[in-house]
């Protein structure tokens, strides 16, 4: 990361102002497929999260509720009947390197929740890889 000074809320908000174009059109046909298999989704909340935004658990900061707020790790996250997922942005010193990990863990509680995954898990690492890139390529990490 080129601004060691960044925390993992700063990181979560670089990330989501860098959303390509063609994924938020991938997001919005997720949302429909997501009504149609009974999966609530975040059709209304955008990506970007303004920069007085407050960080609460419980709030919604961006399309996601915040689950955990902790010194190097930020974790938001939603549950539904079909599956629960988390999303970890973590800061950590490699090697006197700063830097800032970005995971997803998902618990799939039935068919259509697997079902799900297996159809949004190719997308899902080409997008996170895209808002990365594109956010280093900005310069906001």
């Amino acid at each position: 990361m080129s601004n060691p000074e960044l925390g993992a809320q700063d990181v979560y908000r670089a990330v989501l102002a860098c959303v390509p174009a063609w994924a938020k059109v991938l997001f919005k046909m997720r949302g429909m497929i997501a009504s149609l298999l009974g999966l609530r989704h975040s059709a209304d909340a955008g990506f970007e999260v303004a920069p007085d935004a407050s960080f609460q658990i419980g709030q919604r900061v961006g399309m996601f509720p915040i689950r955990s707020i902790e010194a190097d790790e930020l974790i938001v996250g939603d549950n539904d009947k079909h599956l629960d997922f988390r999303l970890s942005i973590f800061r950590s010193r490699v090697n006197g390197v700063e830097m800032a990990t970005v995971s997803t863990a998902v618990e799939i509680h039935n068919t259509v929740g697997k079902i799900y995954m297996v159809v949004i898990k190719p997308f899902h690492r080409c997008i996170t890889s895209a808002m990365i890139q594109r956010a280093v390529n900005a310069g906001r990490l």
